[in-house]
């Protein structure tokens, strides 16, 4: 099945669901596009952070994750 297809079939699902399911497919798109808005976020944030000589190597990260977490 091909994108327009898909799109033409959710736009019949939309327009035939009801308040219930619209809600739930609302939700849904909503949450995802906060989930991308949150990721260029934190992505825009470390990029700074890697201008600013704010960064640590990752051997230095890995061996305080297992220090903490050593049981």
């Amino acid at each position: 099945m091909g994108v327009a297809q898909i799109r033409e079939e959710l736009h019949q699902f939309i327009n035939n669901a009801d308040e219930r399911i619209l809600n739930l497919m609302y939700g849904m798109m909503k949450a995802d596009i906060k989930k991308d808005e949150a990721l260029e976020e934190s992505i825009a944030r470390g990029l700074e952070q890697s201008k600013k000589g704010e960064v640590r190597e990752h051997a230095a990260v890995i061996a305080e994750i297992r220090a903490r977490y050593k049981s």
